[in-house]
Parts: structure tokens; C-alpha cells; sequence
């Protein structure tokens, strides 16, 4: 993929810095990289850092498969007053598995209580008023209502003091890259023909899904992106361990060229055995023929 398709079909993994909200950072993306469409996964409030995932092009499409069902999050909580570390351990130890929240004033949701699960909330450090923690949460998680909540719980108030988000789903922060390392990045693109930097900063939109694979011939990936749906016919093999019912990515069997995402009908085995009918129901195919 040359870097003109990168840039139509590609993510950044950028790591926000405190300041910006995510859409500006998303506009200035767009707007350096000469794009005409971008779009990011997960909003971070401006008092947040962290891993910020911004799709290019085409690639905004496929957003809601990786921004993964999971968020983590390395923050400090500090209350009102010191507590004794036994009791705020055991006002932790109640803020795991699921939870009830209300979305705060300002956000895009709708002000009604809804439950979310608590993966897991680890205490790091505790330091006089602050405690240092670590939280893996279920997406649509407000960190900073949870904070609060915890406060109250504790018979005092709380408020989330830092937060920095080091994974969405199977993002890592060890992968992201900050603002400037792409701005660098594009400069030494454009003024020096030299992509090899850049190519570490955007990555085709297909390395970040993570579902179990399905090959197709050349003319059945033609077919697919003119509307049709996958037939059995046209499958070259999938892989066995595919369940019914999930999702996967699609590829051409002999170029391995990302064809797009759709939602297997039958087993894996299955459907390396069948003759005719449908085995695939396309979701999002990004093809061109």
C-alpha cells in the first residue's frame, strides 16, 4: 500500500496531549494530511491524554470495530479529606464488576442512569488526599462520575484530578505517536520523499481488527464491491475456528488484499464445505474494483 492509499485507508494512533479537545485534534489531522474525511474513536475531554485513534478516508467507515468494547485508564482520585487505606481499599473493591451511572452535564449522552462494567480498578498508589489507580472499563465509562461516586461511597467527595488513557480495546499507548513525531513524520515525506516515518505513524485500518479471517477470489472481491453478497462459490477457505455469528475480515486469497468486514452464517468448517449459497453478510466492504 503506497502512502496516497495509506491516507485514504489508514489510521493514526495519535497520543493526545491535555489541552485539545479530540475533535479539534481530529480537524488538524485532517487538515495536515491533506484528507478529506477523518474521524476518531472515543472522545477524551481536554483535561485528558492519551491513546486517540483517528481514521483517514475510507477508513472512518470501519471505526466502530476498533474502537474495542474496553477502555483502560491510569488516573488519580483525590478526595476531600485523608482516609485510612483499608476503607478506601474497600470502597475500590465496590466499584468493580458492573455499575451504575449517570452521564455527567456535559456529554453526548442522554442524563439517564445505565449500567456499565468495571473489568478491573487497581489501586497504585495512595498518597495523603490522592490515590494513584488503574481501571479497564467497558466502553462509555465516565472515569470522572466514577470518581465522584466513589467519593460518595467514602462518605466524602471526590473528583478525578489526572486521567491518561493507555488502551483502546487492543490499542496500546506503546504503539501511539505524539503530535509532533507525525507532524516530523509528514514533513520528511513531503520535503524529502522519505515515508519510512510515516509509515510508522499511519497503518492500514486492517492491522487494527482483530477478527478471525475469510479469503475470496479476485472475482468474487470484485463482486462485493459492486454490492453483491459473499457465495459459496466465491470463498477460497475461511478459518475453521470461525463461529457462527461473528464477525470477520475479509481478504483476497491470492494478493491478501482487505476486501472488508462482514458477518459469518456459518461455521468456519462449514463453510469451506459448502457449494452454493450465501456464507458471508457483508457489513462494510471498502473494495474498489
Amino acid at each position: 500500500m503506497d502512502v496516497p492509499e495509506l491516507l485514504g485507508l489508514g489510521v493514526v494512533v495519535l497520543d493526545k496531549p491535555c489541552g485539545p479537545v479530540s475533535h479539534e485534534v481530529t480537524s488538524w489531522v485532517k487538515k495536515m494530511l491533506g484528507g478529506t474525511r477523518a474521524g476518531h474513536a472515543g472522545t477524551l475531554d481536554p483535561d485528558v491524554s492519551g491513546v486517540l485513534p483517528v481514521a483517514l478516508g475510507r477508513a472512518t467507515k470501519l471505526l466502530k470495530y476498533i474502537s474495542g468494547k474496553r477502555k483502560r485508564y491510569v488516573g488519580i482520585c483525590k478526595f476531600k479529606k485523608e482516609l485510612p487505606d483499608e476503607h478506601i481499599e474497600d470502597i475500590f473493591a465496590n466499584f468493580r464488576g458492573e455499575i451504575e451511572q449517570t452521564p455527567p452535564l456535559v456529554s453526548a449522552v442522554k442524563r439517564v442512569p445505565r449500567k456499565r462494567f468495571v473489568y478491573s480498578l487497581e489501586l497504585l498508589e495512595i498518597k495523603g488526599k490522592r490515590v494513584l489507580f488503574e481501571a479497564n472499563v467497558e466502553a462509555g465509562t465516565y472515569i470522572r462520575t466514577l470518581c465522584e461516586d466513589i467519593g460518595k461511597a467514602a462518605g466524602t467527595e471526590a473528583f478525578m484530578e489526572e486521567l491518561r488513557r493507555t488502551a483502546v480495546g487492543r490499542i496500546r499507548e506503546e504503539s501511539a505517536h505524539t503530535v509532533q513525531e507525525l507532524t516530523d513524520a509528514h514533513w520528511l515525506w513531503k520535503e524529502n520523499d522519505d515515508d519510512s516515518l510515516l509509515r510508522k505513524c499511519i497503518v492500514p485500518v486492517d492491522t487494527l481488527l482483530h477478527f478471525r479471517r475469510v479469503y475470496v477470489y479476485e472475482n468474487a472481491a470484485e463482486s462485493l464491491g459492486k454490492g453483491a453478497q459473499l457465495m459459496a462459490p466465491g470463498l477460497a477457505a475461511a478459518e475453521p475456528l470461525i463461529r457462527k455469528g461473528e464477525k470477520v475480515s475479509i481478504y483476497t486469497a491470492d494478493r491478501h488484499v482487505f476486501v472488508g468486514v462482514g458477518v459469518a452464517l456459518f461455521e468456519g468448517e462449514e463453510m469451506n464445505e459448502k457449494t452454493r449459497g450465501k456464507v458471508v453478510k457483508s457489513e462494510r466492504i471498502q473494495f474498489r474494483v
